[in-house]
């Protein structure tokens, strides 16, 4: 068997399959107590992402824990900002700092070229874990979209309201574009070496789309991952590659975001006002279920997925998902009883 008879290939080809396939954003995380064990050994986070046996090791726990139909690379999205010079490290109970974050026109001038091979720990991650799991389960690569990269550059850490970033791209917007078109061209070049390196499937993380307003997520973000997407889809190597596309609420209406040319769109939680009528057909649809859910009872649990499972039970190319990442503070216990409830649907 190979990946083309997975149900998550047959999902993104927009098939009606009477079960959904089943990955978790964060499959791999400090839920998890094996995660907890491993990540205890590393002082920085990126030192960690940076040794590709134990991405692998990483990326293979949520698999033998439960019973999910596909692998996702374990990496980070800020690795080519960090490739790119701005050295980013991680603080404890903080998360990324950048050491030289994006601070004038003068800053984005300076920034060096991209060298693929700079991120060669990433792609043999994606070696190992392809090597490691059975060859009909699909491998997902992914990047940040290049917004998100940006942002986190030129804030310089995460932030609730990325001022510095508003006043940056408010007041430099042809840098910002500068900046932007760098980091598309880097996410182009990564996404294909990881491609090559043997990732079947690419998700495109906007996780910052949320703090721009509909004229500029378009002007600043949709433009960019639009172009990254059909760059991908133009070139040989990536051509064929499913993309999915995951935007956290965004400002914009259904049809702006299956303009992309993503093949999935992977819902955020909280967007109740997606048209599946108007994706039906043209994109499958992944995610949509707050993962708060699962800090809740089992018959909150199991009612609230099937809530889910009924809403899409007819769509075709559906794949089950959290509309976020899977939270620390989630029990693995939870993430047993939902998968079970999947698969028994």
């Amino acid at each position: 068997m190979t990946t083309t008879d997975s149900i998550l290939i047959k999902a993104l080809g927009k098939q009606k399959l009477s079960t959904p396939p089943i990955w978790y954003m964060r499959q791999a995380g400090r839920y998890m107590p094996e995660y907890r064990a491993v990540r205890k050994k590393f002082k920085n986070f990126l030192d960690m992402c940076k040794n590709p046996d134990v991405c692998c090791e990483l990326a293979l726990q949520p698999l033998n824990a439960f019973n999910l139909d596909a692998a996702i690379l374990f990496s980070d999205i800020l690795t080519i900002p960090d490739a790119l010079g701005l050295e980013v490290t991680f603080i404890e109970k903080i998360g990324p700092v950048f050491n030289n974050p994006i601070r004038s026109s003068y800053d984005v001038n300076q920034i060096k070229m991209f060298d693929p091979e700079s991120l060669s720990y990433v792609y043999e991650a994606v070696q190992n874990i392809k090597r490691s799991i059975p060859a009909d389960m699909p491998l997902i690569g992914f990047c940040g979209s290049p917004w998100t990269l940006v942002a986190y550059s030129i804030e310089g850490h995460s932030s609730s309201n990325f001022k510095k970033t508003k006043t940056f791209i408010e007041n430099e917007k042809d840098s910002t574009h500068d900046l932007l078109t760098r980091f598309t061209d880097a996410c182009f070049l990564y996404l294909r070496e990881q491609v090559k390196a043997g990732a079947d499937v690419i998700q495109i993380f906007d996780s910052w789309a949320n703090l721009l307003s509909r004229n500029d997520l378009i002007e600043f973000s949709m433009k960019y991952i639009t172009a990254l997407i059909n760059a991908l889809k133009n070139d040989p190597i990536t051509t064929n590659i499913p993309i999915i596309l995951f935007s956290r609420d965004p400002k914009i209406d259904t049809k702006e975001l299956i303009n992309s040319n993503a093949d999935c769109i992977s819902l955020y939680w909280k967007m109740k006002d997606f048209n599946t009528e108007d994706a039906r057909g043209k994109v499958a649809l992944q995610g949509d279920l707050n993962p708060k859910i699962l800090l809740e009872n089992k018959d909150i649990i199991s009612l609230e997925a099937n809530k889910v499972l009924e809403k899409y039970k007819d769509y075709p190319g559906y794949i089950f998902n959290l509309g976020h990442g899977i939270t620390p503070d989630i029990d693995p216990d939870k993430i047993r009883f939902l998968t079970d409830i999947i698969r028994n649907n």
